[in-house]
């Protein structure tokens, strides 16, 4: 994966389950580079990582996007591609209503190769979110078989 450091986005969009800590992924990331500001809102149940849940931070300078979107996928052992796809339709509604014209997505933020479907649900729920808006996407792939995976999905 990218460094988060030199993302080239407005906003940066991280998933994360609620079952999972610490916090993986660029989530993960976010949160060192934040001094734990996203962990201490799962902390103070300010926000779970229910499937579709959404909160909007600022990076207070540490990356060069200045918002941030945690998005929840749910329970790690139960993430269907319906529930990516309507964690993505939330985040790219979220990215539209934001002003956001171009973010980056760490969706997968437990690694590993994603599956066909799974990438499918996310290019799906990120089209029907952003509507006619033009935002721009580009999801973040923990390696490079994941990369390869996705990139094939996503031209399909």
């Amino acid at each position: 994966m990218r460094d988060i450091k030199d993302l080239d986005a407005d906003a940066v969009i991280v998933g994360f389950h609620e079952d999972v800590r610490p916090l993986k992924g660029a989530a993960g990331a976010l949160d060192w580079l934040l001094c734990g500001a996203l962990s201490q809102l799962i902390i103070q149940k300010k926000i779970r990582g229910v499937p579709g849940e959404v909160a909007l931070l600022t990076s207070r300078g540490k990356v060069p996007a200045a918002k941030i979107f945690m998005v929840g996928l749910g329970r790690r052992d139960s993430s269907p591609p319906g529930s990516l796809r309507a964690a993505a339709r939330a985040a790219a509604v979220s990215a539209v209503n934001a002003g956001v014209a171009r973010a980056a997505m760490d969706c997968f933020p437990l690694g590993g190769v994603p599956s066909d479907d799974a990438v499918a649900a996310v290019r799906e729920g990120l089209a029907e979110g952003a509507g006619t808006h033009p935002v721009d996407f580009t999801l973040l792939a923990p390696d490079a078989a994941a990369f390869d995976r996705m990139a094939r999905v996503v031209r399909a």
